[in-house]
């Protein structure tokens, strides 16, 4: 859920409003307003993806790799800070995005830690396969600790004998991920221009540089 723009940004009157809202943190409208000013993931990205058959034959997925499209230093601009859950049961797919090719991993659920961590290569062993007017949900993660990372997906699969790719991305753009700024794997260490913290009740509130300003508009 933490989000972080490129460069130091200092939200409007009116971002700082919502943000200081009871709740904020956890409504529909907060990824949406924070997209809207170019902050993107940090660490981690969730995606959702939903490969439905439209052929009269079996299609089958044998390949998803991320095919990147920048990959630089962290951003350290404005930090938006919620704690992001790890994950669930129910995620498949992990890619580290810090590593030269990444590849499609299958993802484990660790119950005692509560976090994912990669297993063996997904497509090793398996492949997805599409009836016609059939569905498969995949639920990625991809992750890095090491850069700014943008990306999009690449979908392998066989129709028959031919080999056929499709692209996923982020309604025409590329998806995006940061890593924590400051050479760190700490947020606490990190080094940001500006920081958003969660507050008790899901609103934020400004903490760096040190101000009252974010939360002024408390009840309002």
């Amino acid at each position: 859920m933490s989000r972080v723009t490129r460069r130091d940004h200092r939200p409007s009157t009116s971002l700082r409003q919502f943000l200081s809202r009871q709740g904020a943190a956890s409504s529909a409208e907060f990824d949406q307003r924070l997209k809207s000013v170019g902050a993107v993931n940090l660490e981690r990205l969730t995606l959702r993806v939903v490969f439905t058959g439209h052929r009269n034959q079996t299609v089958n997925i044998v390949n998803i790799e991320p095919e990147i499209v920048e990959r630089g230093a962290p951003w350290s601009g404005t930090l938006f800070s919620v704690p992001s859950q790890a994950g669930s049961p129910t995620m498949k797919m992990m890619f580290d995005l810090d590593r030269p090719r990444p590849v499609a991993r299958k993802a484990r659920f660790d119950e005692e830690e509560g976090r994912i961590t990669p297993g063996g290569p997904f497509f090793g062993e398996q492949t997805i396969t599409l009836k016609d007017t059939g569905q498969q949900v995949v639920v990625v993660r991809a992750v890095t600790a090491r850069h700014y990372v943008a990306f999009r997906l690449k979908a392998t699969y066989m129709l028959g004998d031919r080999t056929r790719s499709i692209t996923i991305d982020d309604h025409g753009k590329p998806f995006q991920v940061t890593a924590i700024s400051g050479g760190s794997d700490r947020l606490k260490d990190a080094k940001y221009h500006r920081v958003f913290a969660l507050e008790s009740n899901f609103s934020l509130c400004q903490t760096v540089p040190v101000t009252t300003s974010a939360c002024e508009y408390q009840g309002s």
